[in-house]
This record gives structure tokens, sequence and C-alpha cells, in this order.
């Protein structure tokens, strides 16, 4: 029910969007007036950004004929068992658009940091991750395992070189690899101890298709962390 109750709203907010646009050359835009107006656009933009992003192609006119229709206290024309198989459909056609998505931005990702190479040739390529890396400076010490206690400091940011976290200044954190961003904790893995690398992570490693508002990290970005690895920890 609940899956059910989200897909509706996806398509609800997908009949705002569409309205929204098929009007904009012949009306003005919408007048928010109250703080229920806002709430209202908020969430119809965020369902329909969802939609949007899906790329998939629905019919408007049949949407919005459906949600008028409903909104107005019409009875639906489909039966209980064409409505829920519809649902599943939608569901499974979602599925597919995003798995479609993922695998473009992955391919368009790995050609970008591969093109990075060539650039600067000091940025490597790890072939088994997908990570590109710079070494500036390598550390003599034991290389760091998996799964082990770490002291280390990072700054995090986008391509741009917008900073949006950064432990430099103290002490340095500890933590376990499995408890960060994957592609952090893989990246500790190939660093020695008293080693500072620059990591180039492609964002299915990183903050994935959604990103990070509280970081301001926009969805399928390609993030940077400057690590400098200090100490290996006993458990």
């Amino acid at each position: 029910m609940k899956k059910s109750n989200f897909l509706i709203g996806i398509l609800v907010a997908a009949t705002l969007m569409f309205s929204a646009t098929s009007c904009n050359s012949q009306e003005p835009a919408i007048e928010l007036k109250n703080a229920n107006d806002t709430l209202s656009w908020i969430l119809g933009e965020n369902f329909a950004r969802g939609l949007k992003e899906s790329d998939m192609s629905l019919n408007k006119t049949v949407i919005l004929r459906a949600v008028e229709s409903i909104l107005d206290g019409n009875p639906s024309p489909i039966d209980n068992i064409t409505y829920q198989e519809g649902m599943d459909q939608f569901a499974v056609m979602l599925r597919a658009a995003q798995q479609n998505k993922a695998q473009d931005v992955f391919k368009q990702q790995q050609q970008q940091l591969q093109q990075m190479t060539k650039q600067d040739p000091q940025i490597k390529y790890d072939e088994q991750s997908g990570i590109c890396y710079k070494v500036l400076k390598e550390g003599r010490g034991p290389k760091a395992p998996e799964n082990q206690r770490l002291r280390f400091n990072y700054e995090g940011r986008l391509l741009d070189g917008t900073v949006f976290d950064n432990s430099f200044g103290g002490n340095g954190i500890i933590n376990l690899p499995v408890n960060l961003m994957k592609g952090v904790g893989y990246a500790l893995t190939m660093m020695n101890v008293g080693s500072r690398y620059v990591f180039y992570i492609p964002s299915y490693y990183a903050f994935g298709s959604t990103g990070s508002p509280q970081l301001n990290i926009p969805g399928d970005a390609i993030v940077v962390y400057e690590i400098e690895l200090y100490e290996i920890l006993n458990n």
C-alpha cells in the first residue's frame, strides 16, 4: 500500500510539472500566496523531479484528466485489479529507467575520470574500483588493512573546488572504513601510513543519484577527497 501511495504521489506531482510546463508559455507563473501554497509546490516539485529524472514517457493529457477527476471526487473508471496491475507495471518501468540511467552515468563518469589521467599525468586510474587518485606524499608505513581502526584527516570537495567537509586542523578522526562512505573506505586501503592522496570518487562509490542536500552535493556528482593517513590503531 505504501508503495502504491508513493507512486500515485509521483503521478500527481508529474501532473503539476506537466501542467506548469504547458502553461508557462500562455500564463504567468503560479503565485504562491501562503505557506500552504508553498508547501504544496515543494511536495509537487519534489515528486515531479523524481519522475522527470526517471526519463519515463507518459501521456500528459490522460494524467491531467485523471488527477482533476479524482480531486473533484469522481469515481475511477478503472477496477481495482486493473489499477493494481498498472501500479505494478509502473514500478517495474520506474526501476528499469533508474537502472538505465545509472548505467549511463557510470559510463560517462568512467570516461570523464580516464580523461583526467590524460590531462594530468600525476593522476592514476585504479582499474579495480574506477577511482582516480594522485599521490601528494607517499608514506613509508604499512598499508592500511580493511576493517581496521585508523587515524586520518580528510577534506571533501566537488570537482569545482567547493569544500563540503573538512576534518583537518584537529588530531585526526578515528573510524572504521566500513562506517564511512564506500569510496573513502576503499581509498584508505590504497594508502600507506604517512601518505597523503587526492581521490576522485565516482558517484556510485560516493553519494549516488540523490547526492546530499545537507552538504549541498548534487546527485550523480564525482567528489574529491584529500586524505592524510597517520596511524593504524589496535582494535
